[in-house]
């Protein structure tokens, strides 16, 4: 099965089992890791391997937070479980200690650690009467090779016809893409960029979490194609067809005719709906390839882009050269609407190793947003600095997050002011982040000096009501969504910038929910912000 014939005729077809449906034509890209160098560190006894295996595990633990919260913004909680489970493994006590007495009691690397170890969890996983359970040991891989990948230095890369100027996420030339692998992670579908369009794969069954959510994003999979990736030239076209498991190397004209018509622009399922009277709905984004999908879907512009996704992604700071990269495109892509991008919000459970200095980790641990950027103000100086760059192309707006007071924000913009006075910047508006509620008490001296405001409902809700959303995403969120003290709020915040002349939207999971949206408008909020995807549902609840 799958086994490429001889190209004598001008189109290959090959057979798989479809894992995820769709239709999609694009580029051959084939996917592996990639070692950047070889690992030069030599056996150095079992305190510096504990250390080096403690260092992955973090690192990790980081990374799947990172991925879920992306999952929950672009699908929902219930997928952001899959790499919370990932979290919660790698966090157990017991995993962490058989590992570390593997490591002490053979004086082995890290490396053989992980790999031993997590083969055994694997080998039980696969040897389990249930599919169900099968499909996990596929969980357990991914968290191997992305511990064994950290220790080894190892980067996922892609390899197509313009290789020199594609890798994973970034495609310069902005080809459509089919990736090709042996497996795919979990992670991959999350991570990609939007010229990734479908996937071929040698392993993979319709339940395991790779798949899941490739068919969540309207990616089409195919799998059980043996023999990757030489059964596939490297420069072919590709047309994958996951509703039936066809794979057809260098499509005819004829062929490609013949689907035309159920090609899905972008491998991505969005539905595109068009601006309705009296509400404005614009899109939230993680990275810069979101906005793509922003204007898939009919977004009147950007309104929150969470800027610090871009760091964590990376893991690691920006220059202000990279960050001024990734904001024009936004503001470039929008075309004149406009852009709304939040300071970053790091800190607390957003942080990591390379956010801290030397003995400033604690203070990081407790300081988020706002208070973040006040301690470290050459975080703010640098995108300061992109912001005005990329406000060149357009509008932008800059919203200031965990916002406690009004003498807060006003030293915030004062440094940042401070940052750009020679790049003489002009158009940028400034914003207000409505989410803590010591700043709703003082919303009305607020909006009298910011030039618009926003309510971010999630972190509101969850210190309005001292709610716990860590573990479980948001699935307590929604009984706090229709309390009477959270829209007598919402109401007040609405008549103060009503009052003073100036803008005030809204953001957050209650902004999405197309339930709300009549009482949202009933409250005098004429801006929303949600992801994508729920901007179809949100502008037809608005015409209900």
């Amino acid at each position: 099965m799958g086994r490429a014939k001889r190209r004598l005729s001008a189109e290959t077809r090959l057979t798989g089992v479809p894992l995820a449906p769709g239709i999609a034509v694009g580029r051959a890209c084939f996917y592996e890791l990639h070692t950047d160098e070889p690992d030069s560190i030599s056996r150095a006894g079992p305190r510096r391997e504990t250390q080096r295996l403690g260092d992955s595990l973090k690192w990790l633990a980081r990374q799947r937070s990172v991925l879920a919260r992306s999952a929950e913004a672009k699908l929902g909680p219930e997928y952001a479980e899959i790499f919370e489970a990932h979290r919660l493994m790698l966090a157990d006590e017991s995993f962490q200690s058989q590992l570390l007495r593997v490591i002490e009691e053979k004086g082995c690397r890290a490396e053989e650690a992980v790999e031993t170890e997590l083969n055994c969890y694997m080998e039980q996983f696969e040897a389990a009467d249930s599919e169900y359970l099968r499909q996990r040991a596929a969980d357990i891989r991914e968290i191997q090779q992305a511990l064994l990948g950290f220790l080894n230095r190892r980067v996922a890369c892609r390899h197509c016809r313009d290789a020199v100027e594609c890798s994973v996420g970034h495609c310069r030339l902005g080809n459509e893409h089919i990736l090709v692998g042996s497996e795919i992670s979990a992670s991959l579908p999350i991570e990609t960029d939007q010229h990734t369009i479908g996937f071929i794969v040698e392993k993979g069954g319709p339940n395991c979490h790779a798949v899941i959510l490739a068919r969540a994003l309207g990616y089409p999979v195919i799998g059980n194609i043996q023999q990757l990736p030489g059964c596939i030239p490297p420069d072919a076209q590709i047309l994958v067809n996951g509703d039936t498991g066809e794979v057809i190397l260098d499509p005819t004209e004829e062929t490609l005719c013949r689907y035309q018509s159920a090609f899905t622009a972008g491998g991505r399922s969005l539905q595109h709906s068009e601006p309705v009277p009296g509400l404005k709905v614009m899109a939230n984004i993680e990275q810069s390839a979101d906005v793509h999908d922003a204007i898939a879907a009919g977004a009147e512009g950007v309104g929150l882009y969470r800027t610090e996704m871009e760091l964590l992604v990376a893991g690691r700071l920006l220059s202000e050269a990279e960050q001024a990269a990734c904001y024009g495109e936004v503001v470039r892509s929008m075309a004149g609407k406009p852009v709304c991008i939040r300071l970053l919000d790091l800190g607390a459970d957003k942080t990591a190793e390379w956010l801290a200095t030397t003995g400033q980790r604690d203070a990081v641990a407790g300081q988020r947003g706002a208070r973040l950027l006040l301690a470290r103000p050459e975080l703010l100086r640098e995108q300061a600095r992109a912001l005005v760059r990329a406000g060149k192309y357009g509008p932008i707006h800059v919203l200031y997050p965990m916002i406690v007071g009004v003498r807060q924000f006003l030293e915030l913009r004062a440094l940042f002011d401070q940052a750009v006075a020679d790049l003489q910047p002009s158009g940028l508006q400034h914003g207000v982040l409505f989410e803590v509620p010591a700043a709703c008490l003082a919303a009305r001296q607020i909006m009298e000096v910011a030039d618009f405001g926003c309510i971010g409902t999630n972190d509101l809700v969850q210190y309005l009501f001292a709610e716990d959303r860590g573990g479980r995403g948001a699935a307590g969120h929604t009984c706090f969504e229709t309390d009477a003290l959270l829209w007598e709020l919402i109401q007040q915040l609405s008549r103060v910038a009503s009052q003073a002349g100036k803008p005030m939207a809204i953001c957050g999971e209650l902004a999405g929910n197309p339930d709300l949206t009549c009482r949202i408008m009933q409250a005098g909020i004429a801006v929303i912000s949600t992801s994508p995807s729920h901007i179809a549902k949100v502008r037809r609840a608005a015409q209900i």
